[in-house]
C-alpha cells in the first residue's frame, strides 16, 4: 500500500517539545479533563446547536488498512477527523485547534516517514487515532490483561459519555465539519457500547488475510523492539498516546476468555510468535464475528473491508465504504481517483515463514478466515513456493 515515499534515510524523531508535552499532559490528565469541561461550559450554546451524524469508526487488527483509509476519508469535505498535532492536547480539542496553527512551531510541518515504516508519510495535520487517550482514563481497566476489556450494550460511564460527545461536537465545530470519522482499533470490541451511545453509528471492520497479516504484524513488532533499544522515548509516547499494539510491550485484549490470553502469552514466552499471532488474530475476528452474528442490529451497521480488496479492487472498495457510511459521492470523486491508483499490496516484504510456522496459521486461522471468504491452506501453499 503506497502513499508519499519517504526520502532514503530519513527516520522519524520525537520533538523534545513534543515528548515533554505529551508526558505532562498524560500526568496531569485529571485536571486537564476539567479543562475540557470547562471548555465545554463556555461553548455551551454552540454545542448545543451540535448533532453528531452517524459517526464513523475504522476499526480491526493493525496493519489491515486502517491508517490509509482514515487518511483517505478526511480528504472527503465533510469529514472531520482527529490528527497527530491533537497528541499534544487531546482534552480540550476546540481551544487547542485554535491556538496550535498559530504557535510558531515548524515540527511535523513537512512530511516525514512513519515510525512503521511503511511507506505512508505523514505531517502535524494528518488524520491519525486521536480518542484512545479518552478511553483510557475513563475506563482505566481496558489495558490490563487481567480483566475483561469488551465494551458492550451493558456498558455505562455518565462522565464519559457526556464529555465524549461534547468532545466529537467540539472537534466538529473547531473543523466545521458534519461528520466525524475515527480510527479507532480498539473499538472493535466496543462496537456494542458505541452503538448505544450513538445508534446511528457506522462500523468499518478491516481484516487481512492471516498469513500476510501474521507477516506484517511481526515485522512491526521487530521495528518496535529496535526502536525500544535504540529510542525509547518513542515507545513511551507511542504507549502514552494509547497504542499498545506491538512489540514486548504490546498488551493483549481479554475478550473474557482468560485461558485464552495466557495460551497465547505462553506461545510467546515459548518464542512462537507466528502460532502466537495467528492464535491472537483468530481470537479476536472469532469474538467479533460471534457478536456479529447474536446482534443484528449492530450487524448492518458494520461493512467488513478485506485489505486484499481495497489494495486490488480499489475503485470498488472504496465505493463500498463510501455508501457504507453515507457520504456524498460527487465532493469526494477526485480522491476517491487518486487513492484507486496509488493504493497496492506492499512490496517492500513478503512473508518468510517455513512448514512448521505455515502450518500454525492455518491451523489456528483456517475457521475464522474462512467466514472472511479466505482459503487459509491455500494461500499457505501459494506462500510456501514463492521464493524467499
Amino acid at each position: 500500500m503506497s502513499t508519499q515515499s519517504p526520502k532514503q534515510g530519513q527516520r522519524f524523531s520525537v520533538p523534545a517539545p513534543f515528548y515533554w508535552t505529551v508526558r505532562a499532559v498524560a500526568a496531569g490528565a485529571p485536571l486537564f479533563v476539567g479543562l475540557g469541561n470547562l471548555e465545554s461550559a463556555l461553548l455551551g450554546r454552540k454545542l448545543r446547536r451540535m448533532t453528531i451524524d452517524r459517526p464513523v469508526y475504522i476499526c480491526g487488527l493493525p496493519r489491515a488498512g486502517t491508517t490509509i483509509s482514515l487518511q483517505m476519508l478526511s480528504e472527503h469535505p465533510d469529514v472531520g477527523t482527529h490528527k497527530y498535532a491533537d497528541f499534544l492536547m487531546p482534552y480540550t480539542p476546540y481551544a487547542w485547534n485554535w491556538i496550535f496553527p498559530k504557535v510558531p512551531v515548524d515540527a511535523m510541518r513537512k512530511p516525514v516517514p512513519r515510525i512503521h515504516r511503511d511507506r505512508i508519510s505523514v505531517t502535524r495535520d494528518s488524520a491519525e487515532m486521536g480518542e484512545e487517550i479518552l478511553w483510557e482514563h475513563f475506563f482505566p481497566y481496558i489495558h490490563d490483561e487481567s480483566r475483561v476489556s469488551v465494551l458492550d450494550a451493558g456498558t455505562s460511564n455518565p462522565s464519559f459519555e457526556r464529555f465524549y460527545r461534547e468532545h466529537v461536537e467540539k472537534l466538529l465545530l473547531i473543523r466545521k465539519r458534519s461528520r466525524y470519522v475515527s480510527k479507532a482499533i480498539m473499538c472493535v470490541i466496543r462496537m456494542q457500547y458505541l452503538k448505544k451511545v450513538f445508534p446511528g453509528a457506522k462500523f468499518l471492520l478491516y481484516v487481512r488475510n492471516p498469513i500476510d497479516h501474521v507477516a506484517s504484524l511481526l515485522k512491526q513488532d521487530r521495528i518496535w523492539d529496535e526502536i525500544d533499544q535504540s529510542d525509547p522515548r518513542q515507545i513511551e509516547i507511542i504507549e502514552l498516546t494509547g497504542h499498545h499494539e506491538f512489540g514486548k510491550r504490546q498488551i493483549l485484549a481479554n475478550l473474557g476468555d482468560a485461558a485464552a490470553v495466557r495460551e497465547i502469552r505462553e506461545l510467546m514466552s515459548q518464542g512462537r510468535n507466528v502460532r502466537a499471532r495467528a492464535r491472537y488474530w483468530a481470537y479476536v475476528y472469532r469474538f467479533v464475528l460471534d457478536q456479529l452474528a447474536a446482534d443484528p442490529d449492530l450487524a448492518s451497521a458494520v461493512c467488513v473491508v478485506r485489505y486484499e480488496d481495497l489494495c486490488g479492487n480499489s475503485l470498488e472498495t472504496i465505493d463500498r465504504i463510501v455508501s457504507h457510511i453515507e457520504l456524498p459521492t460527487e465532493p469526494f470523486a477526485a480522491t476517491r481517483a487518486a487513492y484507486a491508483e496509488k493504493l497496492s499490496l506492499p512490496d517492500y516484504y513478503r512473508p518468510n515463514f517455513d512448514a512448521a510456522e505455515l502450518g500454525d496459521i492455518v491451523d489456528v486461522t483456517h475457521g475464522v478466515a474462512s467466514q472472511f471468504g479466505y482459503d487459509v491452506a491455500a494461500l499457505a501453499q501459494r506462500a510456501a513456493a514463492q521464493p524467499a
